[in-house]
């Protein structure tokens, strides 16, 4: 992989940032909190879609940026003589993230996962080995030599990805402990042979009383079996003399009945003679009073006529009235309507100054608004400047805390006399630099605020004058609504006189006399009691010929049910029937059922007896079978140990393999450069299996501690690149052609300097681009290639 360009846009503390990748040895220099590190952090970014430490999305994107403003990063890379373009961006107020890959310009995959799954099927390297093959900074570098060797180990093995094998030794560890313990538990439930030998017995024994009882089960059934048929026999005769019983008591019921029926029919016939008697009687006072009917009815009529006379007549009195009131309606409408119409002449020419009060407005609001704009971004400045005072103030009091022994917070080397010039430039950077730029920003701001006021002021004017045209025109135009509502409703006077007087038109014929009318109500009152008796009377005469009907037929029915009854008496003297032989069959019966009762109680008991004996056979051979199911677990876990056990020693012998390989390589890489470096004074460093390191000088062997600081750095270099050089051939990542260290000077003088610089000249045949990030100014002199922040 060779590294082209890099876009960035809000991402982190660049709100905008282009940079191009070029072959050779590069240096990136640049002050602290200038960005260099954010550089790779980017690349990292877009190749796996997260941070070195994985955290909120918003601490990603500038602060600066709005919600709506996107976040991306576009990186740009070689690979196996192809072009490769990825570009990741976060979107909208949630910053949804989307990812694109592109291969010669042409679009590859989408999608955060699938993009971050094709980069690493791509280089064959994840996100930690990427990191651990490619970046190395200086508090790694010291870490090689200054852990202990426990935690040295550690790290060398996590850079390598060998922690993954013993992560692996520590599970099969922990597996074959498990299963010792599983084997000592199963063992534990295991049945002796003697027990084993005792249940079969029983059960031997259970199937001999189990045959003894099924005999005794088999006779009893039988038994019964010659019951049940008894039990039918008896049960029929016993059915022939309940029918025989049924039909006596039947006959007897319905006699019963015929003789009620006969005796109501008898009660009928003497209230009909009574009810045709008194009939005939009403029908006589009826003829001699039935021409009152003739005489109210034509009375009714002549009254009805009076009453649609009258109606007619005060609707027309009631329609003159509405009349009169319309004309009255009629002429105050017309006055509203010509005030109304003065009132809202100028309602045109105040809409339009209404419309122009409120482009105003909007103009002044937008003024207003941008200037908020430019105001938040001043503040955030300073904000900013007040912030890196801040962390300068703290770096200035670390070092007075520590003296002139301590080490430069940036690049970790001893200060001692650069610790003056340290603070003075410190104190220099905070009045030159950040006070200045506080009181620059400082100054825009107050003469912004000045404006915002006055224009703000402009505004309210405005705002005040608008309320009054709105509230001007509402009343407006609610007289607009109510002259609208006077001529639909003037339209509807005119309709409704219009109206009026065609109705009055054609009621004008009708003549109403009151006292005419009178008089006959007071005739139709005095003749509507002996009406209505009349008519009461014509009621009750309508029934005559069906109660004449009703008598004949109820003398009919009387001789058909005296016939009827006479047949069913003779009928039931034919039935015979004997209730002592009846009770005596009953007694039979029951006595047959209480016998078949106790057997079948009897075998009941007997199957309980069965199924317990049944239970205790099947409950044996339950523990017998679980006892060859646990045998089988028992040899599945004995078999699992063998198995772990023998991965054990296999995963062991592959381990001190790998070490045996890795140790020696790490040693001739790092042999090669620190021998070039040191120019021939130390010739070998040693790395063993268990990662210890020695460097020989004269012959002899020293463990590195014993060398000094800038010796030491050195070592701890050559050894990182050869970390690097060995994982990269390990993750068969051959085509990943770059590196990348930040600060990895240290405490060298400048002659060490141009030493480790020529180490990495070195190296550059395995590696066309190698990044130096540093913020020491004073050697960007020494690069091929520079790029300053």
């Amino acid at each position: 992989m060779i590294l082209s360009k890099l876009s960035l846009k809000n991402f982190k503390k660049y709100k905008e940032f282009d940079i191009e990748f070029y072959d050779g040895l590069t240096g990136i220099i640049g002050k602290n909190g200038s960005g260099k590190s954010t550089i790779f952090e980017a690349i990292l970014f877009a190749l796996y879609g997260e941070l070195k430490e994985k955290g909120s999305k918003d601490i990603i994107k500038n602060v600066t940026a709005n919600s709506k403003d996107e976040l991306s990063v576009l990186l740009e890379f070689e690979f196996e003589d192809l072009n490769y373009k990825i570009l990741r961006e976060f979107r909208g107020k949630n910053l949804t993230a989307t990812a694109k890959l592109y291969k010669n310009e042409k679009l590859l995959v989408t999608g955060v996962k699938d993009v971050t799954r094709h980069i690493i099927n791509l280089t064959k390297m994840t996100k930690d080995a990427f990191l651990n093959t490619l970046f190395a900074s200086q508090k790694e570098l010291t870490s090689l030599s200054s852990l202990d060797n426990e935690h040295r180990k550690m790290m060398i093995r996590r850079l390598l990805g060998l922690e993954k094998i013993d992560q692996i030794e520590k599970y099969l560890k922990q597996s074959i402990t498990d299963l010792n313990r599983d084997i000592k538990s199963f063992s534990s439930f295991l049945l002796s042979i003697e027990q084993v030998d005792e249940f079969e017995t029983n059960i031997n024994k259970h199937l001999e009383s189990l045959e003894i009882l099924k005999e005794k089960i088999e006779l009893r059934q039988k038994q019964k079996e010659q019951l049940v048929v008894q039990e039918g026999i008896s049960k029929e005769k016993l059915s022939s003399f309940e029918k025989i019983r049924e039909q006596k008591f039947d006959f007897k019921n319905r006699i019963k009945l015929q003789e009620s029926k006969l005796e109501t029919v008898l009660k009928n016939i003497n209230e009909l003679s009574y009810e045709k008697k008194h009939l005939e009687t009403k029908k006589v006072e009826y003829e001699s009073k039935k021409h009152l009917k003739i005489e109210y009815e034509k009375l009714q009529n002549s009254i009805k006529q009076q009453d649609n006379l009258k109606e007619k007549y005060l609707k027309k009195v009631g329609l003159i009235k509405e009349r009169d009131e319309l004309r009255l309606a009629y002429k105050k409408q017309k006055n509203d309507i010509k005030a109304l119409e003065e009132e809202i002449k100028d309602i045109d020419f105040i809409e339009k100054k209404q419309k122009e009060l409120k482009s105003t407005l909007e103009l002044y609001q937008k003024q207003l608004q941008d200037k908020k704009i430019e105001e938040r971004e001043l503040r955030d400045k300073i904000a900013g400047e007040k912030n890196l005072i801040n962390d300068t103030k703290s770096k200035i009091e670390m070092i007075q805390s520590l003296g002139k022994n301590s080490k430069c917070p940036t690049c970790t080397r001893e200060l001692l006399d650069d610790y003056d010039k340290v603070l003075e430039s410190l104190y220099k950077l905070i009045h030159n630099n950040y006070e200045k730029n506080i009181l620059t920003y400082e100054s825009k701001l107050e003469d912004l605020m000045k404006r915002v006021d006055k224009k703000q002021e402009e505004y309210d004017k405005v705002i005040i004058e608008e309320k009054k045209i709105h509230s001007k025109l509402n009343i407006l135009n609610e007289r607009k609504k109510d002259l609208l509502k006077c001529k639909n409703y003037l339209s509807d006077i005119e309709t409704r006189g219009k109206s009026n007087n065609d109705a009055i038109e054609k009621l004008q014929n009708y003549i109403y006399d009151e006292k005419l009318h009178q008089e006959l109500i007071i005739k139709f009152q005095n003749l509507k009691t002996e009406y209505e008796y009349l008519i009461a009377l014509e009621t009750q005469l309508k029934s005559f010929n069906k109660v004449i009907d009703s008598l004949q037929e109820a003398k009919d029915n009387k001789s058909v049910l005296s016939l009827q009854l006479e047949q069913l008496k003779n009928e039931e003297l034919k039935i015979v029937y004997d209730e002592n032989t009846h009770m005596l069959l009953k007694k039979e019966l029951e006595e047959i059922v209480r016998k078949k009762d106790d057997l079948t109680e009897l075998l009941h008991n007997k199957k309980l007896q069965e199924s317990k004996i049944n239970g205790e056979i099947n409950s044996i051979k339950n523990r017998l079978k679980e006892n060859e199911q646990q045998k089988i677990k028992l040899q599945t876990k004995i078999e699992d140990l063998n198995d772990y056990t023998k991965l054990k020693l296999s995963m062991a012998e592959f381990k001190t393999n790998i070490n045996s390989k890795i140790a020696p390589k790490i040693s001739s890489i790092a042999s090669d450069m620190y021998s070039k470096i040191t120019k021939g004074k130390y010739q070998f460093i040693e790395v063993s299996n268990d990662f210890d390191f020695y460097i020989y000088d004269d012959g002899k062997k020293y463990p590195i501690q014993r060398f000094s600081g800038g010796e030491v750095d050195l070592a701890n270099l050559v050894l990182r690149i050869a970390i690097s050089k060995t994982l990269t051939e390990l993750n068969g990542s051959s085509q990943v052609g770059f590196l990348a260290f930040d600060e990895v000077f240290g405490s060298q003088d400048e002659s060490r300097r141009l030493e480790i610089l020529e180490a990495f000249h070195t190296i550059k045949e395995q590696y066309r681009q190698i990044f130096l990030i540093s913020h020491e100014t004073e050697i960007k002199e020494m690069f091929e290639r520079l790029i300053e922040l």
